[in-house]
């Protein structure tokens, strides 16, 4: 039983977040509403203390292009920002599209996500230092260790990661979780390089491993007692070709203290993605 606020946390974990493209499409259509890839889905985000995901582009001041979007040369409109802050608490930057616009595109994202008020972790290139980041909530350190495994050599990114993890367990964290970007796109089962490095990063100390990339949702193992979640599927994408790439889960993680600790409890929810890319319940 619960006895007090701070023995509780909620946190809700979802997949890709893609705002330019038809995405932004869909907005102008909606006479500009920013928020409006995020409405069908609002309500049940707002139930939660922590709400993290991908943001899987940067935020910067260039003007939409289709033919460059297309090339899958994302940017997000500023005005994302304060929307983006209205239901994500924090996201990940550790993706193969965030640095899009290099480092100024990052930096930009970076400024444009703390004046919203939107905490970031993970970097593009996995930099020793930039990996990580912890919040503290109803009195729980929960540590964020991003990775993108699409940019420098695994045996260089991995370590990087597994260092961050212990640091956080030396650091006094509560809950770890590691969020990989990651796998073969299309693909509803992971690779041996997913495995291998889901593993280690358990065998480091996370609790958790959630992943995402494919743009479908892939299997859930469970080891060593903690769940690894190869992938989330997209959640805001405009890959409207399969069911598999209209469709997706969320995870939702209660966290309990009690006398023996800290006790962990995980659920899946299932969602679809309609034509204007705006996810939706279907329970």
């Amino acid at each position: 039983m619960v006895r007090a606020a701070d023995e509780h946390v909620s946190m809700i974990f979802v997949g890709d977040i893609m705002l330019d493209r038809k995405v932004f499409g869909a907005v102008k259509r909606a006479d500009f509403n920013y928020e409006f890839p995020f409405l069908k889905i609002a309500s049940h985000l707002a139930g939660y203390d922590v709400r993290v995901g991908n943001l899987e582009g940067p935020i910067t001041t260039t003007s939409f292009n289709m033919k460059r979007a297309e090339r899958m040369s994302f940017t997000f409109n500023p005005n994302f920002a304060p929307a983006l802050a209205k239901y994500f608490d924090v996201v990940s930057l550790a993706n193969n599209h965030t640095y899009n616009f290099n480092e100024a595109g990052l930096q930009a994202t970076k400024k444009f996500l703390s004046a919203a008020g939107v905490k970031y972790f993970g970097d593009p290139l996995n930099r020793v230092g930039m990996v990580s980041y912890v919040i503290e909530k109803n009195g729980f350190k929960i540590a964020f260790v991003g990775y993108h495994a699409f940019s420098v050599p695994e045996k260089i990114a991995v370590p990087i990661v597994e260092r961050a993890i212990r640091d956080a367990h030396t650091n006094g964290a509560d809950f770890i979780v590691v969020m990989p970007h990651w796998g073969v796109e299309y693909k509803p089962k992971p690779s041996g390089a997913q495995i291998v490095a889901g593993h280690r990063f358990i065998d480091a100390g996370a609790d958790v491993v959630i992943g995402g990339h494919p743009h479908v949702v892939e299997t859930v193992e469970q080891y060593k007692g903690r769940p690894i979640y190869y992938s989330l599927g997209n959640f805001i994408f405009d890959q409207y070709f399969s069911k598999e790439t209209m469709e997706g889960v969320m995870v939702a993680i209660d966290l309990v203290r009690d006398g023996g600790g800290v006790r962990s409890v995980f659920k899946t929810i299932p969602y679809k993605i309609n034509n204007e890319s705006q996810p939706y319940l279907t329970e």
